[in-house]
């Protein structure tokens, strides 16, 4: 029996009773057990999912510091959408020291409906930062956070001069993304330097997903 088979087995034999075996298993073991193990806690339901939030409220009280397991947590409760966590999130801001772990915590923060509180800190590192991993991690980032900030953000990297075809497709992405939540943006965008191209772009990339049945 797998690992992933033995974890559902606990969930199904012991239901909420396996909370405690779950957490113990997302600290201590490897990344792939530890998001199995995040599964089976939010599948559990409410019981669940407060675990998770409680988890994080220790890691707050404790101080503990540059935990990665954490930012597990963090980003699979932006997922799920879990507006419980949200001042729990603002509070562990400081105890990262990286800059990318933070942007983890904004952009659970931004699916989370505070898209307009943290635009302002990840343009920033955007328009700062020259490591592409990071300007990937942003770009997702602010895909998320519905704001016209974001919007403005983005067109304004895809315009910027010697930008490689891969990090203007991935741009690309998340001015789809925020055009998906936010469609009245469409018409801000033409008004923009290059918004008709990445308008056109987009309709040549919607009509090509369509053919091809995605």
């Amino acid at each position: 029996m797998d690992r992933n088979e033995l974890i559902r087995k606990i969930v199904d034999e012991k239901g909420a009773e396996a909370i405690p075996i779950l957490l113990e298993l997302l600290r201590k073991e490897d990344d792939e057990t530890a998001q199995i193990c995040l599964d089976a806690l939010v599948q559990i339901g409410n019981e669940g999912k407060m675990a998770l939030i409680d988890e994080l409220k220790r890691v707050e009280r404790e101080g503990i510091r540059n935990d990665i397991t954490t930012l597990y947590i963090i980003d699979r409760l932006g997922d799920i959408h879990e507006k419980r966590a949200v001042s729990t999130l603002y509070s562990l801001l400081q105890f990262y020291d990286d800059e990318n772990a933070q942007v983890v915590i904004y952009e659970a923060l931004a699916k989370l409906g505070e898209g307009e509180r943290v635009v302002d800190v990840l343009t920033l590192f955007l328009e700062e930062s020259e490591n592409q991993e990071f300007i990937d991690q942003l770009i997702m980032a602010l895909s998320h956070t519905k704001s016209m900030k974001a919007l403005k953000a983005l067109v304004k990297l895809y315009s910027k001069e010697g930008l490689d075809k891969g990090t203007k497709a991935f741009v690309l992405e998340g001015i789809q993304s925020l055009l998906m939540d936010r469609p009245e943006f469409k018409e801000v965008l033409g008004t923009l330097q290059k918004g008709d191209e990445i308008l056109e772009k987009l309709y040549i990339w919607r009509r090509e997903n369509e053919k091809n049945g995605d």
